[in-house]
Order: C-alpha cells, then sequence, then structure tokens
C-alpha cells in the first residue's frame, strides 16, 4: 500500500481475487537474501505483471526462521519492496517443508543450502520448481508464457 502500511490476505484472495501470480522463494537466511537482491532488477516487471516474491526463510533444524519486526534493526530494502509478501497464517510450514523434502530427494542435501523457488500461476497451478540461484527473468518469462500461452522474453 501507499503509506507502507501491511495488508493481510489469503492465498486464494490473492490469486484468485488480486489476480496475482507468486514466486516462492524457501531457504537459508543467504539464499533468501540473494533471491530478493537478484529479484530487486526486475522489480518494474513484478508491478507489470501482478507478481508477488513470498520469501520463506528456513533455520538450521528446518523450521520457519522469524525475524522480529520493530525495535532498532532496521529491515533491509530489499526485503520491504511492495512485491515482497510476508507469510502469515497456517500451512506454510507443512507446505514448504514437504516441497523441501521432495527437492532434497531428487537433488540431495545441497538443496538445503541453495534452497528452492516455486512459481505459482494465479490460477494455482504450479508453473516451475527450481533449487538454487533463481533465475528470475527466465521464471517471469516462463510464467507468462504458460498463462497467455505466447512466448514473452523481457
Amino acid at each position: 500500500s501507499e503509506g507502507g502500511d501491511m495488508q493481510t490476505a489469503t492465498v486464494d484472495a490473492l490469486q484468485s481475487g488480486a489476480k496475482q501470480h507468486m514466486i516462492i522463494v524457501a531457504g537459508n537466511r543467504k539464499a533468501i537474501r540473494d533471491a530478493l537482491l537478484g529479484a530487486n532488477f526486475l522489480k518494474m516487471e513484478f508491478a507489470v505483471r501482478n507478481l508477488l516474491v513470498v520469501p520463506f526463510e528456513i533455520s538450521e533444524d528446518g523450521e520457519q526462521q522469524v525475524r522480529p519486526s520493530g525495535g532498532f534493526a532496521e529491515r533491509p530494502a530489499y526485503e520491504t519492496q511492495p512485491y515482497v509478501a510476508e507469510i502469515v497464517g497456517e500451512g506454510w510450514a507443512e507446505y514448504i517443508k514437504e516441497e523441501m523434502d521432495d527437492a532434497v530427494k531428487q537433488g540431495g542435501d545441497k538443496v538445503k543450502e541453495e534452497g528452492i523457488a516455486i512459481v505459482l500461476a494465479n490460477d494455482g497451478k504450479v508453473i516451475r520448481r527450481g533449487v538454487g540461484k533463481v533465475p528470475w527473468r527466465k521464471m517471469v518469462e516462463e510464467l507468462e508464457t504458460a498463462v497467455t500461452g505466447e512466448k514473452q522474453e523481457l
């Protein structure tokens, strides 16, 4: 919102009502930071294409890492961009754990260090899953192609 106020909405409301696509990134602090810094280069594309980035930070023991809000330390600018959503509500930890477990089965323990990304269209369809450094431009192009049926290049 304009004043920087946070609004809360369900994934269903964002997808069906606001027609927003999502790219969920899950991993340790470094993986999340690297993903959000990379996303910053395409921030105008996220607004034009109605796309939210949803970071889910995982601690070393595999649990969701929740950092306190307020206090002395300001959050970095890349975490407070209008296209970055904060996770609230139930079910996220279980969903991310299942996705991470599947990725580890396929890619080994390095997945825990590198993190994962899941691209969701506004109809709930998973467009892509990936491990490691997020190829933002490619993911946005694949999402647009899947949604419009036409090859899109940024």
